[in-house]
């Protein structure tokens, strides 16, 4: 029988607290229930934190020996993370070691500044004393009259970038055509630049080509590309409008994946990338690639070692692959069927009478699969509801719950975006919303999160309040959509909520699961598989914050040890302004760099007297010769900051200068991108002016 287990009373605290058990709210340890009356302060553990020094603080509250590290610089010169980007950016994307986060910003900063007034992408690492960042998206000069240049993807280490460009002088690389846009890879280890769009014709002016997918390690890379630009050095001359090519980096050449199992060029305007990146449309040594559309039969067709076609599904939709291609798995009027690439043989799994709603995700070897059925096949299941399945290879349907309205689980399998749902690699563990009751919590449409994990059978609700009951005006857990690399058309691989061994799960949510929790605001939560605990990541004592701006999970590494969030709040020393920043809340983190020690608490009265070194009676010999005011005292450099502000203001009137110009080009949305830029930078000069105006009045005081 399926086992259901209810959030229980606690408060995370460092090797402590309650469990949530299978069987709900049973027991309560005497540490749990402190923290159920009201304690906030985290309890002692047996063994001291390697980083306690950098406990302290803000980080104190924080589980698993978790310190604040500020991953963007701390003078961004009034540029913000993802601010102008909106809803098109999906960064941050954590590095799967944990030592690189990439993000967007609308406008760049700094000595070497090259914005694309559209979206810049940067890259920070951790290094053995702080964080660094720099600049990955190819800069620009308005060549084409088209203002943008855009890192479309990475790879997990973060050690490569996709990126495409609207028209740079020179072009970034010799073999690169000039007068025209193109798509380059950047080895982020060295900065050097290689152009992928291989025979592109010079002069043909702005041309689009959009990743689509890629390999892990970036040796394949699918874009498409439009315009109807014959790209004359390669296989890859359009059929059509736009076309799906291949580049292979060991070759050096493009392939058009657009083919009939017959060898026929396909409809090139119908071709499609089969689904998002994140369902592993692109096999991680980039052999096999799934797409769509064309005729011939390719409702669902792969592309094999970009040789060979073979027909997935004629009418069929593509929903997840296994990671090396070998494995797909696609919908087909309400049927689930498994395609061996292998064998060329699709297997129906249901029949369509079952009505599949949708995948939910598979383990990255294809034996395991999550999806949503109105079926009855397995017991506990109810005819004609969602409800929700496992299937493994060798031991079939299992069924996990039943969603008793008509949307319950539809944001976790929604094909053409990216999902709520999260599966580890094994397929041991799913994360999934929902939005009714799963577990008996009592709450009616607010959405939750769950955790279910294949070993044990247990299905936990996350997000529900330890209370037993929802706070009134809450809108309950989320997990973050959005995919991690940060471009704008490829839909990426999904944020990290949930860790590959399924032992932790980060979720957001506006109600108080823990004491600390007082500000009535969005916060960042993880819940802890092995205790049944939830835990703060984020300080639940933030300010007022307006969305998008508010404090939220954004990504974590592959092992849960670091957990990205953005915030207003000021978390370590050196953050000393309220601009939006992002943090990582890292396992064993913590830096002296950026924490340190606070200043020496002025003397008073007596305590200002030394008693080693009385005032002589008679000056010394050096003393008694000086001939001036007295001793000097301690001046601040003003012309720093005056630099500063006129660096700032003089962008600002650039700006202002390139919307007017966009204004008169008919692009307006440019424009009021670039004035609304401009006014922050604006705003920060004047800032820094009052600054250096301070200086000097400070200065001029002790002179006298």
């Amino acid at each position: 029988m399926r086992r259901h287990a209810q959030a229980s009373i606690a408060e995370s605290t460092q090797g402590s607290g309650t469990r949530r058990g299978h069987l709900g709210l049973v027991c309560l340890c005497v540490l749990g229930l402190a923290a159920f009356l009201g304690s906030s302060a985290p309890a002692a553990s047996a063994q001291a934190c390697p980083n306690e020094a950098f406990r302290q603080g803000p980080s104190g509250h924080l589980p698993d020996c978790r310190a604040y590290e500020m991953v963007t610089p701390v003078d961004m010169e009034g540029e913000e993370p993802g601010t102008e980007w909106g809803e098109a950016a999906s960064g941050p994307e954590a590095a799967a070691n944990g030592n690189g986060v990439a993000w967007s910003a609308f406008g760049t900063f700094g000595e070497s500044a090259t914005s694309n007034s559209a979206a810049d992408a940067f890259l920070s690492r951790r290094g053995a004393s702080d964080w660094s960042t720099e600049q990955v998206s190819p800069p620009f000069s308005p060549t084409l009259n088209i203002a943008i240049t855009v890192a479309e993807a990475f790879t997990p280490n973060l050690d490569k970038t996709v990126s495409f460009d609207g028209g740079v002088e020179p072009p970034l690389t010799p073999d690169a055509s000039a007068g025209t846009s193109n798509l380059y890879l950047r080895d982020n280890t060295n900065s050097t630049f290689q152009l992928i769009t291989v025979g592109l014709g010079e002069g043909l002016g702005y041309t689009e080509s959009r990743t689509k997918g890629m390999s892990a390690d970036a040796s394949h890379v699918v874009f498409l590309q439009s315009d109807n630009r014959e790209m004359a050095g390669s296989n890859c001359a359009p059929p059509a409008t736009t076309i799906l090519c291949d580049w292979d980096a060991a070759t050096g050449t493009v392939s058009l994946i657009g083919v009939s199992p017959g060898g026929e060029v396909l409809e090139g305007s119908a071709v499609a990338i089969a689904g998002p990146e994140w369902a592993r449309v692109v096999s991680a040594d980039g052999s096999r690639i799934f797409f769509k559309g064309g005729g011939e039969g390719c409702g669902v067709c792969v592309r094999i070692n970009a040789a060979t076609t073979q027909i997935v599904s004629e009418t069929g939709t593509f929903q997840i692959a296994s990671s090396d291609g070998s494995l797909a798995y696609v919908t087909d009027g309400g049927a689930l069927e498994r395609y061996d690439v292998n064998a060329d043989v699709l297997t129906p799994l249901t029949e369509a009478a079952d009505e599949v709603q949708g995948v939910l995700g598979a383990s990255t070897d294809g034996s395991r699969v999550y999806f949503v059925a109105k079926g009855e096949l397995a017991p506990g299941a109810t005819g004609g509801e969602n409800n929700l399945y496992l299937w493994t290879e060798g031991a079939g349907f299992e069924f996990i719950a039943t969603g008793n309205t008509s949307g319950a689980f539809t944001n976790n399998y929604r094909t053409n975006n990216n999902p709520n749902s999260r599966v580890t690699p094994d397929g041991m563990h799913l994360a999934f919303t929902a939005n009714n009751s799963l577990t008996g919590f009592p709450h009616a449409g607010i959405p939750e999160v769950y955790l279910f994990s294949a070993a044990t059978g247990a299905l936990v609700c996350a997000s529900c309040n330890p209370s037993g009951e929802p706070e009134p005006g809450g809108s309950g857990g989320s997990i973050e959509v959005g995919g991690g690399s940060p471009g704008p058309d490829l839909e990426g691989r999904l944020r990290r909520n949930l860790s590959d061994n399924g032992g932790r799960l980060f979720f957001n949510t506006d109600e108080a699961l823990v004491p600390r929790d007082a500000n009535g605001l969005q916060d960042v939560y993880e819940y802890d598989a092995a205790s049944g605990q939830v835990a703060l990541i984020s300080t639940g004592t933030a300010g007022p914050e307006q969305p998008p701006n508010s404090t939220g999970f954004a990504d974590a590494s592959p092992s849960g040890n670091d957990v990205l969030f953005q915030t207003r709040q000021q978390l370590v020393g050196v953050d000393e302004d309220e601009a939006l920043s992002i943090y990582d809340a890292r396992v064993d983190g913590g830096l002296a760099s950026q924490n340190p020690p606070a200043p020496a608490a002025p003397c008073t009265g007596d305590a200002c007297r030394s008693a080693t070194s009385p005032i002589p009676s008679q000056p010394s010999t050096a003393s008694a010769a000086f001939a001036g005011k007295g001793n000097l005292s301690s001046k601040q450099n003003c012309n720093k900051l005056a630099r500063e502000a006129k660096k700032l203001s003089n962008r600002a009137k650039r700006l202002r200068k390139d919307a007017k110009q966009a204004k008169r080009n008919g692009k307006s949305a440019v424009a009021k991108k670039r004035n609304r830029k401009a006014t922050r930078l604006a705003k920060h000069a004047r800032k820094k002016s009052k600054s250096a105006k301070k200086c000097r009045k400070a200065n001029r005081r002790a002179s006298k």
